[in-house]
């Protein structure tokens, strides 16, 4: 828990930070936006932490981790007045559009299988306690790392060059090409999984057959898009602040959720390490 309080007060610390960061007339932001949308993403969190204690299921925030960047955009969207602004509008649509993809998938995914693994082992680790621990080991750390990664809407929002079509359409490839590959990712595996005559084995076709985490990848290249939002704003600060998302996610992709997945299927399928070894976890590599 020591480990989890201090990666809460990172989190909590880095989102204090950006908010200080200039706006492009190097005017500071005194309204603090992100910590508004901060603030209105842990009251969604708060909410959805009493729903797992009366279920008795923390796992649902896994449905809900998508549309968690629905309500921070919006927070942002009112806060900052950018309900007018075609730049800030299309980012929230292209955002919603991957988030409501990914919460339906989770949701058909787990609803009626019981709380995932992972959750089901931190309510053993936690006994008694694990009603207010999993407040801070999942509700509040997840809601702060939906700001740090949604940091690039913010700057997004906060670029006021006006949207030109070519950025628009440089942008949307990218985010549909990354929605594409997470999708069609996630379809593969669903059917290999249905197959029973694949009980055991490893998925290795389709976009599987070039990393380990197809999915991840998408959904990286995703968020690589929504910070290319920022670019044109050539204001470096705005840019950099943006570039904090794919980043952000692509390390908790690579170092965090990918490497339990990559434990959980050692214990069940022998042949799994061989199969890092000779494979990419995240990006893909093309044979």
């Amino acid at each position: 828990m020591k480990r989890i309080f201090i990666l809460n007060i990172i989190t909590i610390s880095i989102i204090v930070l950006l908010s200080l960061i200039s706006t492009p007339n190097n005017q500071d932001l005194s309204n603090h936006h992100l910590l508004i949308g901060f603030g209105t993403v842990i009251i969604f969190m708060s909410v959805l932490w009493l729903i797992s204690l009366i279920v008795k299921d923390a796992s649902i925030v896994d449905i809900f981790w998508g549309p968690a960047f629905i309500v921070l955009g919006s927070s942002l969207l009112i806060s900052m007045d950018q309900l007018y602004s075609e730049r800030s509008l299309f980012i929230l649509f292209l955002v919603s559009l991957w988030a409501i993809r990914l919460a339906s998938h989770i949701g058909f995914r787990n609803i009626g299988h019981g709380e995932d693994f992972r959750y089901v082992e931190w309510r053993n680790e936690g006994g008694q306690n694990y009603w207010w621990i999993s407040f801070v080991r999942v509700f509040l750390l997840q809601g702060a790392l939906c700001t740090l990664v949604g940091s690039s809407i913010y700057f997004g929002f906060l670029n006021d060059e006006p949207l030109s079509f070519v950025e628009a359409t440089v942008s949307a490839t990218i985010f549909f090409i990354g929605l594409a590959w997470e999708s069609i990712s996630d379809i593969q595996l669903q059917r290999f999984k249905k197959d029973k005559s694949n009980k055991g084995k490893i998925c290795k076709s389709g976009l599987w057959k070039y990393s380990r985490h197809p999915n991840y990848f998408g959904d990286l290249v995703v968020w690589i898009s929504i910070f290319t939002f920022s670019i044109s704003s050539k204001n470096i600060l705005l840019i950099l602040g943006s570039f904090l998302s794919p980043l952000i996610m692509g390390a908790i992709f690579y170092y965090i959720t990918g490497p339990i997945m990559d434990q959980a299927m050692m214990l069940s399928r022998p042949d799994y390490k061989k199969y890092m070894e000779e494979s990419n976890s995240l990006i893909p590599k093309l044979k």
